[in-house]
This record gives C-alpha cells, sequence and structure tokens, in this order.
C-alpha cells in the first residue's frame, strides 16, 4: 500500500515539476528534451536496479556495476562493427557475456569472501571494476578491430529506421529501441522476483542471508543468479545507450559513468526496486534539463555529490543499523609486529636495521644517476608523489578506520592553491607547499564531517561521488580558467636548487617523503597514533574508557589531508601545472588499490604497493595497466590477507627466528612464530589503556 501510495504521488508530482521547470530554467524544458531524458534516464535506472539487487542480496555496493555494463558494450560494438553481426545478435551477445562475467565475478570472488566483513568485499569490487575497465581495450584486439571506439557507435544503429522530430529534439530508432526493451525487460523482471520459486528466493535472501540459509533456501546459488542479472541489467543499458551517447570505451570514465547510478540507487535507499528506477529516470531527466540549458555536463556531477550526500544523510539510521550487522573493519590488513623484546638490544638487529636503511636510502639518493631525465620523473618523482597519497591512506584507512576514495582529488585541490601561491603570488616554495597541504587537510575535514553520521561502506561512496564533481568541474580549467594554473614555472628551492633538474627535483621530492615519514611513525607512536587504533579496533569500548571517537576520527581526516596537500604540491611543480583530466576520477580506484595491495596499516607495504603500481604503469601499455593492478587487489585479499607487507613481515620474522636459534634464545613472542600478528582482546585493551589519558 504504500509502494502504491508513493508511486501516485510521483505520478501526480511530475506534471507539476515540469509545468514549473519548463517557467523557470532560461531555456525552459521542452517535451522532447523531457522525453531524451525519460529514455537514458531509465538506462540509468537499469543499472541501478543491478546494484540494488547486489546490494540487497549481499549488503555490497558494487563498484564494478558500471564497468560490467561498458565491457559489454564495448564487445557488442565490435561484434557489429568489425565481424558484422547482426544488431539483435550483437545485443544478446553483450548482454549474455555481461551475465556470465557477473557470473563468474560471483563464483570467483564473492563466494570466496562470502562471509568476510562486507568492506573487504566492496574493496574486492573495486579490484573487479579495473580488471573490467582494463578488459575493454582487450575485446578490440581479439576481435581484429580498432580500439579508437570513438567513431564506431556511428555504425553502430538499430534495425529500426525511424527519424521524428518531437519537442525540438530529432529522434531515431535508438530511442524507440530503448523505450521499446527497457518497459518489456523490466516487466519481465518484475515477474520474475514477485512470481518464481527463484524470485521469492532472492528476495529472502536479500532480507537475511543467514536464516535463508538456516531455512533451506540456497543462498550462494542465488548469490551467482543475482550477479548474473546485474551484470545483464548493466550489459543491456550500456548496449542500448551505445548509438546515442558511446561505447564508454574511456578508461577515465568508470567512476563518472557509476556516479548517476550509484546516485539513483542511494536515493531509493538502496533497497527499493522501483524506486531505483524511478530515481534513475529523475537523474536522467535532471541531465538533459542541465545540457539544454548550459551545455555543460559538470553541473550534472556536482548535483548528484549533493544528491548522494543529501539522500546519505536523510537515511543515516536505517543504513547504519544494516551496516553494523554485518560490515566489519579492515581485518584483511596487519600491522607490522615489534621487534622481540629478547632480541631488540642485539647488536647484529641493531646494527642490521642501521645497515639496511643506509642501504636503501643510499639506493634512493643514487637512483637518478641510472636513469634518463624521463625516468627520473616518471619513475622516481612521480613515485614519490604516489607514496605520499599511500601513506596519507594508511593514516586515514590503516590506523582509523575509514574509507576514503577521494584522496587524489584532495590532492588536486591543494595542487591548484600550491600553482596558484607559486604562480600568481609569487610566493616561497615552502610556503606555497604548507599552503597546499592546510587545504588538503581542511578539504579533508570537510569531507570528514559526514563520516561522523555516516559509516562503513557508504562514506566510500561519498567520497567517491566527491572526486567525481571536483575532478570534472572544479578542477576542469574550462570552469574556472583564472583559478586553475594551467602553466607553473618551478622555482628556485632555497633561492638556489633549480627544480627543473630533474635529479634536483627527484631529490626534493625524497626529502619531502622522507620528512612525512618521520612525522607519522611519530604520531604512531604518540597517544593520538594509539588513540586512532583503539578507535578503529572497538569504538565503543574506546569512548567507555574516555576517548572521544569524533574528535579521533576527525584528526585522522586532517593528517591524511594534510600529507596528501603536500603530495598536490609536488604534483604541480612536476606537471608544470594543472590541466583538464590530471585528478581522472579513476585515480581513486587507483590511489585504493596501491594501499590494498601494500598493505593498508603497513607504512612499508604502502610505499611497496605505490612502486608497484607506478611501475606497472610505466611498463605496462593500454588496459594492462588496470588488469594488472585489479588483479593484485584481488590476489591480495582472497590469497595474501596484508599485502605486500604481509611477505615482508614473514621475511622480517624469519630472520628473527635465525638469530634467536644461533644465540640459542626461545622467543616467546608473536614476533618469533610469524611475521603476522592477530588482535584480540587483549591487544585492544592494551591500546585504549595507552592511548587514554590518565
Amino acid at each position: 500500500m504504500t509502494s502504491g501510495r508513493k508511486a501516485l504521488a510521483g505520478c501526480l508530482a511530475a506534471p507539476i515539476a515540469w509545468v514549473v521547470l519548463n517557467a523557470v530554467l532560461p531555456s525552459g524544458l521542452p517535451l522532447g528534451v523531457l522525453l531524451q531524458g525519460v529514455v537514458l534516464g531509465s538506462l540509468t535506472g537499469c543499472s541501478a536496479l543491478g546494484l540494488v539487487l547486489v546490494y540487497r542480496s549481499s549488503r555490497v555496493v558494487n563498484f564494478a556495476q558500471a564497468s560490467l555494463g561498458s565491457a559489454a558494450a564495448v564487445l557488442s560494438v565490435q561484434l557489429f562493427s568489425t565481424k558484422h553481426w547482426n544488431y539483435y545478435a550483437a545485443l544478446a551477445a553483450g548482454v549474455l557475456a555481461a551475465a556470465a562475467v557477473g557470473a563468474l565475478c560471483d563464483r570467483v570472488v564473492v563466494q570466496r569472501l562470502f562471509w568476510a566483513p562486507r568492506l573487504i568485499l566492496t574493496v574486492a569490487t573495486i579490484g573487479l571494476a579495473q580488471i573490467l575497465s582494463g578488459a575493454q581495450l582487450a575485446v578490440p584486439h581479439l576481435l581484429g578491430g580498432s580500439t579508437g571506439l570513438g567513431g564506431l557507435q556511428s555504425g553502430f544503429r538499430t534495425p529500426l529506421h525511424l527519424d521524428f522530430t518531437f519537442g525540438e529534439l530529432r529522434f531515431s530508432g535508438a530511442h524507440v529501441m530503448v523505450l521499446i526493451a527497457v518497459p518489456i525487460v523490466l516487466g519481465l523482471f518484475a515477474v520474475f522476483l514477485r512470481s518464481t520459486a527463484l524470485g521469492v528466493g532472492i528476495r529472502a535472501t536479500s532480507s537475511n542471508a543467514e536464516r535463508a540459509m538456516l531455512l533451506g533456501i540456497p543462498v550462494r546459488r542465488l548469490s551467482t543468479m543475482v550477479w548474473a542479472l546485474a551484470g545483464a541489467l548493466s550489459g543491456l543499458a550500456a548496449i542500448l545507450a551505445a548509438p546515442l551517447v558511446g561505447s564508454g570505451g574511456d578508461l577515465t570514465a568508470g567512476p563518472t559513468l557509476l556516479l548517476p547510478a550509484l546516485a539513483a540507487a542511494v536515493i531509493a535507499r538502496m533497497e527499493s526496486l522501483p524506486g531505483a528506477v524511478g530515481a534513475g529516470i529523475a537523474i536522467g531527466v535532471f541531465q538533459q534539463a542541465v545540457f539544454w540549458n548550459t551545455s555543460r555536463s559538470s553541473y550534472v556531477d556536482v548535483a548528484l555529490f549533493a544528491a548522494v550526500l543529501l539522500a546519505l544523510l536523510a537515511e543515516r539510521s536505517a543504513l547504519s543499523r544494516i551496516q553494523d550487522a554485518n560490515t566489519g573493519g579492515w581485518t584483511g590488513a596487519e600491522e607490522t609486529p615489534p621487534v622481540p623484546w629478547e632480541l631488540a638490544h642485539l647488536p647484529e638487529i641493531v646494527w642490521g636495521r642501521r645497515v639496511l636503511l643506509a642501504a636503501i636510502g643510499t639506493g634512493l639518493v643514487v637512483l637518478p644517476y641510472f636513469l634518463s631525465p624521463s625516468q627520473t620523473s616518471l619513475i622516481g618523482t612521480v613515485t614519490i608523489i604516489y607514496a605520499l597519497v599511500a601513506v596519507s591512506l594508511v593514516v586515514l584507512t590503516g590506523w582509523a578506520g575509514q574509507i576514503s576514495l577521494g584522496q587524489f582529488a584532495i590532492a588536486g585541490l591543494s595542487a591548484v592553491v600550491t600553482g596558484d601561491l607559486i604562480a600568481k603570488a609569487g610566493a616561497d616554495l615552502i610556503v606555497a607547499m604548507l599552503a597546499g597541504s592546510a587545504t588538503g587537510a581542511l578539504t579533508a575535514l570537510a569531507v570528514g564531517l559526514p563520516a561522523l553520521r555516516i559509516r562503513g561502506l557508504f562514506l566510500g561512496v561519498t567520497t567517491l561521488a566527491f572526486a567525481v564533481p571536483l575532478s570534472t568541474f572544479f578542477l576542469n580549467p574550462a570552469n574556472f580558467p583564472h583559478l586553475v594554473p594551467q602553466q607553473v614555472d618551478r622555482p628556485l628551492f632555497l633561492s638556489r636548487f633549480d627544480l627543473y633538474n630533474e635529479r634536483t627535483l627527484y631529490w626534493f621530492s625524497l626529502g619531502v617523503l622522507a620528512l612525512a615519514l618521520v612525522l607519522v611513525i611519530g604520531i604512531r607512536h604518540s597517544r593520538p597514533g594509539r588513540a586512532m587504533i583503539a578507535v578503529r579496533d572497538n569504538e565503543r569500548a574506546a569512548a567507555a574508557r574516555g576517548l572521544n571517537p569524533t574528535s579521533v576520527k576527525l584528526a585522522g581526516f586532517a593528517i591524511s589531508g594534510a600529507l596528501a596537500g603536500l603530495a598536490g604540491g609536488l604534483h604541480v611543480i612536476a606537471l608544470d601545472g594543472v590541466r583538464a583530466g590530471s585528478y581522472a576520477p579513476n585515480m581513486a580506484f587507483e590511489a585504493f588499490s596501491m594501499v590494498v595491495l601494500g598493505g593498508a596499516t603497513s607504512l612499508s607495504g604502502a610505499l611497496a604497493g605505490a612502486t608497484f603500481l607506478r611501475l606497472a604503469q610505466y611498463w605496462l601499455t593500454g588496459g594492462w595497466q588496470l588488469v594488472v593492478t585489479g588483479a593484485g587487489v584481488l590476489v591480495v585479499l582472497l590469497v595474501l590477507p596484508g599485502g605486500l607487507a604481509r611477505i615482508l613481515n614473514e621475511a622480517r620474522g624469519a630472520i628473527f627466528r635465525v638469530v634467536a636459534r644461533a644465540r640459542g634464545i626461545t622467543l616467546s613472542g608473536p614476533g618469533g612464530q610469524s611475521g603476522a600478528t592477530e588482535v584480540d582482546l587483549a591487544a585492544i585493551g592494551s591500546r585504549i589503556e595507552s592511548a587514554t589519558p590518565s
């Protein structure tokens, strides 16, 4: 009854809203624009339907939803244009391929992490999104086509030879195909969910997976079907949209393509299937109204971010109760154990550590002598910048327990401030970088304020929705030509060192990273660092002991933002300015991936993850960069929890055992058994005790 009333209210409100908008908007809202919005919005609704379906069945925000569809669209376009398949055969092949890939994702990844904390599984979808985005470039090569997808969709035409004008806009058979296919598919989908045993089982699973399993419902088998349906819906939407808006082959557009469907799903509270479709149509109409009146699509991204934020804040209590049941924390990472006290003062341990650090430091200092200037910049300096971003995420995600997909966006905003101060105000380099760092801290605090009310998975949704408009709108020189510094001359450091010399810039960046690491290590071993760990491990116990979780979380955001701001200041100098796309939305996935690869709580692991990612980007071409990075994330989550840091910890533990055996010492701590440690209640209590003011 409630759903019927809401649908009736929506039907009554729609014509009223159109009359008002047509009268208020500068260029009005012609019926043709409205119809165009309904056509494209229904496709957004299909993708949002898949998001809601996956979330209801497994409580996971599927960041790979858009990539499932865009990969299928590339396949269909190639089959039609290169292999000369019939349109309907190419459409069916693409939809079936998307369904098969969705089912494969479930069998290979989701089933392996079925009972893991939802945050871990959500991170796995980021790896899947990268692999699928990389596969988009592989498909044309496999089918003998061209990777230049820009012109292929012009030949991807439906067999409906219709061409008519309505409300000042021209429509074709592709529009009619959407108006015919989408209602039929949605109707069949509704019948399937309501009238079939499998559909009823899916609905039961979405309410309570554990209870459904106790009642004999094949939850895991139904999970595979849900992912297949989500893939098919996303594939259908992308393929039908290909003749209208392109095939989605731009690798940098992944989060941008996902944002409208994600916003529609969030507006529907990640629960209502009809609500997701309705919200998708409303977003489509809004997009076309913005295009018609401004000709700038980036305004839409800003509005979608606001819609996501408001929707999550409005439904905070309901979503928080759902998350608390099975969200968990970042348990896939492990901290570096201390040196066993029995060995800490032995000369081979003390001097071994000193020699190792000296060797690493010397190697990093002399590295530019073995590289060309371009290699010094691309391999050396840019890797250091990535490492700073990775360190900032260790503080925020690994220690403070807050997921963020907006670190490179924060770095981009800081880069603008640093670049403007240097290029336009003639500020000293250090002053400009400190101002950029402060900008990063303040921006992160602003992003972190919703974290006090939005937790877990949906904080990742919020930060991704923040990263997209910051890149496409605020950091776009076309929108703010006088604010975004497109040319920044590299200044002299201390009025002596010329940063146009790539070696000098590398050494300067290396010094900034070293200073940042010293500060971060000091924070970790001080009371603020112990407080972040205590709140991450058990927020309620920490609050009971006198810690203020709100202050601790905001401190984590501020420190993390300051580090990302430093990275942005270095980046704008290395790039000689900020260009359109310098901080593309897909970099949000890259930043989080390198921390997962390295180990979310380990500084050494984060540095290793950043190095791995950057070298993969340098040596690999095209989609292989994303495939390798995404596969690395999945390997870490499935096979090597703890990431590269675990390998380092195991090697470290092996050395300790060799030294202990040579000295005849019996080790009593975990360092003598393995490099890994587990957080138990006693450890949590000791952390809280050490962080609590006396």
